[in-house]
């Protein structure tokens, strides 16, 4: 860890408002990112993040990891999860009968005929039920594995699995209609 970051840390743990700032500043537009790739919605990711700040500061004096950051993206994304849960959110758990799409999920997240840009893969991402973009949030973007985000979300690993699959669908088929 370096030592501006170390000296901000030690800062936050004397409640020192100029540390508190600084760390702010420095980590919020990511975390932001972060909650808004789960949540969807810039107003909810903005109070997810703030929300997430809070529970940062306020139990700082239990870090004890060697990564801020890491600490940072885990309160943010637990933070952003407890928000789309806030908006009842149904996961569909699958029965073991039930048939998932044969579909790898590590296969390439990629389609020769669809042009994709960050903008348009963002644009998708907001349309996308709640569930879907959580999943595929977590997975894609903070890089979690299907056995993780079933213990995030609590959840079986199948209904993860199923819910990645349909939701990849959706996505794909979303930027399409946006790039048609």
């Amino acid at each position: 860890m370096d030592d501006i970051l170390q000296h901000l840390i030690e800062g936050c743990r004397r409640g020192e408002q100029a540390s508190l700032v600084a760390l702010y500043d420095r980590y919020a537009k990511w975390l932001f990112q972060i909650c808004l790739r789960i949540i969807g919605n810039k107003e909810e990711a903005e109070e997810a993040m703030q929300d997430a700040f809070l529970k940062a500061f306020t139990s700082i004096g239990k870090f004890k990891g060697e990564s801020l950051p890491a600490w940072l993206k885990q309160i943010a994304i637990h933070t952003a999860i407890d928000a789309v849960r806030k908006q009842k959110v149904e996961w569909v758990e699958l029965t073991e009968k039930e048939d998932i799409a044969s579909s790898d999920p590590e296969e390439e997240f990629y389609e020769e005929s669809i042009h994709l840009s960050v903008e348009n893969i963002r644009k998708a991402m907001e349309g996308l039920p709640a569930g879907y973009r959580v999943i595929l949030s977590l997975y894609l973007f903070e890089g979690y594995d299907m056995e993780e985000i079933s213990s995030i979300l609590h959840i079986k690993a199948a209904s993860v699995r199923s819910q990645y699959l349909r939701g990849k669908q959706k996505l794909l088929n979303l930027i399409k209609k946006n790039n048609g």
